[in-house]
Formats: C-alpha cells, sequence, structure tokens
C-alpha cells in the first residue's frame, strides 16, 4: 500500500551537510528531520509550513529541492506495479503548481520529462528497472510529453531502506549553481560547498575578508550572496593568473580587488584581516600529500600574521592529517565542523580561531 506525504519536502545535499542546510532553512518544526544518506549525498525529509515553502527558492547550501508525492515498499519486482497508483496526472499537475508558484521555471516550448533513481545501496530490483516504470507511468499519464534529459519535468526515485520515495523535482540548476552557469575549471568547488563554509564564518558587517587561493572565484561569490554591505572589504587571489581571469569575469559586477600572487606571502598589512576563507589543494591534481606537508605549514604561518587579534580562519581539505599537525604544533584553537563529500572525496571545514595568531612561528 502507498503511503501519501502530506506537506513533506526532501532537500538533496552533498554528503556531510546536512545539518548546515537545516540551519539555513530552520524550519518551524526542527525535532521531525529524517536525514537518509546516500553515496556522495544526503537527503533530508521534513514537513514544512507555507512560510518555510516560501524560503525554498533562497537557499545556498543545498543542491536540489523536491516535493514528497509519496512512498511505498519495495522489496518485490510486484511492488513496482503500484507505481501506476501514484504517479498519476493529478498529482504531476499538483507538482508543475507547486514548481511553477515556488521556483518559476521558464516555461518550456513543449513539456518534457526523465526519472532518475539514487539508492542508499544496490538492491536486486535495479535502478533502471525502476526509473523505467516510472517513465511509463508519467507517459501514461501524459502520452504527448517528450522523454529529454534533463527534462523540464523530472520525477526522481530515492529507493532507501527498501522504500521507494516518490519526489518531484521542484529546483532546476539555478537553485545549485545559484543562477549562473558553471565555470568548467578541474577542482572548481561547488556553490553551495562554498555556501557552507561562508555560514561556518559567521561573518559579521563591515568584516574585512580574503580568500587567498580563490581559484575561479566560488567563495567570494558566495560572501557576496550572504552578507548585505559592500564587496570593498572583500578581497582575493591565486597563483593563476587564468583563475584569476575567471574569477574577475564572474565577479565583475561587483569590482572586487583580485589579484595574481603567491599566497605563502600575502601582500596585506599585518593584524589587518578579520577572516580568511580557503578551499585549500588537496587533490592530485593540484598538490600532493608531501608537499602539502610543507605548504600548509607556510600557508598558516603566513596567514595568521594577517589576522586581528580575534581573527578566524575557514579552510577545507581532505589532507586532513597534515593540517592537523601543522595546527596542533602551533598550538592553535581549532573545531572540526563536518565532513563533507567534495567531488567524490571526505574533506573536512574547520573553524581556527586561536586568541593571537600573530606569534605563530
Amino acid at each position: 500500500m502507498i503511503e501519501k506525504s502530506e506537506n513533506q519536502f526532501a532537500l538533496l545535499t552533498f554528503a556531510g551537510l546536512a545539518k548546515i542546510a537545516a540551519e539555513e532553512l530552520n524550519p518551524s518544526d526542527k525535532k521531525k528531520i529524517q536525514v537518509h544518506h546516500l553515496p556522495n549525498y544526503d537527503l533530508s525529509v521534513l514537513s514544512l509550513s507555507e512560510a518555510d515553502m516560501s524560503c525554498l527558492p533562497s537557499l545556498k547550501t543545498v543542491e536540489d529541492v523536491f516535493w514528497l508525492m509519496g512512498r511505498l515498499p519495495l522489496s518485490k519486482k510486484i511492488h513496482l506495479r503500484q507505481l501506476q497508483e501514484r504517479i498519476q496526472k493529478e498529482q504531476l499537475l499538483a507538482g508543475i503548481s507547486l514548481k511553477n508558484s515556488l521556483f518559476r521555471p521558464t516555461k518550456p516550448k513543449q513539456p518534457s520529462f526523465n526519472c532518475f533513481v539514487k539508492q542508499d545501496h544496490d538492491y536486486p530490483i535495479y535502478r533502471r528497472t525502476i526509473a523505467q516504470r516510472m517513465r511509463s507511468a508519467v507517459a501514461q499519464a501524459f502520452p504527448k510529453w517528450k522523454i529529454r534529459d534533463p527534462g523540464s519535468i523530472e520525477i526522481w526515485g530515492f529507493y532507501i531502506r527498501r522504500q521507494l520515495h516518490l519526489a518531484f523535482r521542484l529546483s532546476d540548476n539555478r537553485l545549485r549553481y545559484h543562477s549562473k552557469s558553471p565555470f568548467h575549471r578541474p577542482g572548481t568547488l561547488r556553490p553551495t560547498i562554498a555556501a557552507s563554509m561562508v555560514r561556518i564564518a559567521r561573518l559579521l558587517p563591515n568584516e574585512k575578508i580574503i580568500d587567498p587561493m580563490c581559484g575561479t572565484g566560488i567563495i567570494l561569490s558566495e560572501v557576496l550572496h550572504q552578507r548585505s554591505n559592500s564587496s570593498n572589504n572583500l578581497i582575493g587571489g591565486d597563483i593563476d593568473q587564468r583563475a584569476v581571469t575567471l574569477a574577475r569575469k564572474r565577479l565583475s559586477r561587483y569590482h572586487l580587488h583580485l589579484q595574481n600572487w603567491d599566497a605563502r606571502q600575502l601582500p596585506v598589512e599585518p593584524n589587518s584581516v578579520d577572516c580568511i576563507i580557503c578551499n585549500l589543494p588537496f587533490g592530485n591534481r593540484f598538490s600532493s600529500t608531501q608537499e602539502n606537508k610543507n605548504l600548509y605549514n607556510q600557508l598558516v604561518t603566513n596567514w595568521g600574521t594577517k589576522l586581528k587579534k580575534k581573527g578566524r580562519m575557514v579552510l577545507l581539505t581532505a589532507d586532513t592529517k597534515n593540517l592537523e599537525d601543522v595546527l596542533n604544533q602551533k598550538q592553535l584553537s581549532w573545531e572540526h565542523c563536518c565532513r563533507v563529500k567534495v567531488l567524490g572525496t571526505w574533506a573536512s571545514i574547520y573553524l581556527i580561531e586561536p586568541t593571537d595568531l600573530s606569534t605563530t612561528k
């Protein structure tokens, strides 16, 4: 028997960010959030009031938002027959209405659709089989709709603990890329992860903020999204001139001060910076564990001299051992805030809040 969902929604985040997304949304009922863990992602299921629903389009830490159409047990292939009962014309029309009212998508010339399935682990009933049954149900409800990838209408199935959660995708790529086309550069940080780092930084108005290894400007862009004051106190740079050029293009309307520099020797005044936010090099493409041992020591030492007495750093890396070794060696106060999947690799976000970094050696 299919269990219906009343005003239930799901937030898809990168694995490890479910808690940060819940804090950003701050729903009226915080006690009834159920988090399901998928490979590389977290799926948070929660009931929302109308006021909560109105906040969904403005979320920065979430990859996708779904309206839950219901769920059904799925341990045997015979259970697939029940999909026809749930994916019906009135349900699809209700999802379209909700999507139009909340996310205001561009109206397609001709409606198209597709169906996708994500699962917590492998099951005897394959994802491809489930997705095909879902497509057949949609096609029966709307025979004139064409299958496209991506489709203007998408139905997702989340196959978790032998239950299939049927979900109507409300958001589109504008949510995960924050209304901008993605910059195709290897190793580029996803905006939702950058937004999570900025939230952890707890920025205050008029603070001076630096991203010393800014790449294409993802973190700088998220700082601008999350605080209302001007960009005068926001600075970034990178040793890669091409990355700086891309960052200037991304942030051209803000007239930021972006430089081509070596992050190990920041050209800023000592004791002048409130917060440093940075995605440290940790992958095989840009560094190695052996290189990081010396690099992280140089970075933390130099950056510490630039921070004000109550300054702080928010750093992301998968090379946790090298970073923690440096922080402990310098007797710095730090907090491991969360682990997050970055390009399929577990990385960690650190908040470093020493009372005085300027004396580090």
